[in-house]
């Protein structure tokens, strides 16, 4: 990987436990899926770099930060720390356990109060290879659309969607730096 960079952003990932945040990553990160996930412990951290094309029409290199937090409501209290500095997120749920997608606003708020700001996050409903899926489309859709992000289904598992949601929030935070928005 090159150590040359446009821009480099922190990344958040963040979403009840085992909805597969650490899955992404590391199918991100490293291309592969594992069986056998461990529970996060405060948190793990990953870098890798994608490339955008700027709103002027440029090749631009983006060095992510993704910072992977733990799920678990024990870990709360360690969350924040990880949180602050992050210039966008991922927020996940798993489409086959619908109390992962109702608590979603908890998370909002937690992210919210612990860096005092909005920034740009994705909504991944993530694990729709799984055949007992709870959590419609439309529901996804409809939350996402309400507050004002891109909406990306996901399965860590087979790969589907998984360069969509890195390359999305990517192409977001540089056009907000382009625009002067931190």
């Amino acid at each position: 990987m090159s150590s040359s960079y446009d821009y480099l952003f922190k990344v958040v990932v963040l979403g009840e436990g085992a909805v597969g945040k650490t899955a992404i990553v590391t199918r991100f990160s490293h291309g592969f899926f594992r069986t056998d996930y461990k529970t996060t412990i405060g948190s793990q951290f990953a870098v890798k770099n994608i490339d955008v094309i700027s709103s002027s029409g440029d090749n631009l290199t983006v060095k992510l930060q993704i910072w992977d937090v733990a799920g678990q409501s024990r870990f709360q209290i360690l969350r924040p720390m990880y949180y602050r500095g992050s210039n966008g997120g991922l927020l996940v749920y798993d489409v086959s356990r619908r109390r992962t997608f109702m608590l979603l606003e908890e998370w909002l708020e937690e992210l919210k109060r612990a860096i005092g700001k909005d920034i740009p996050l994705v909504l991944v409903a993530n694990k729709t290879d799984l055949p007992d899926r709870v959590v419609e489309p439309k529901e996804g859709k409809e939350f996402a659309d309400t507050h004002g992000m891109p909406y990306v289904e996901s399965s860590a598992k087979t790969g589907e969607g998984i360069i969509d949601i890195f390359a999305e929030l990517g192409k977001t935070l540089v056009y907000r730096r382009e625009q002067g928005i931190r």
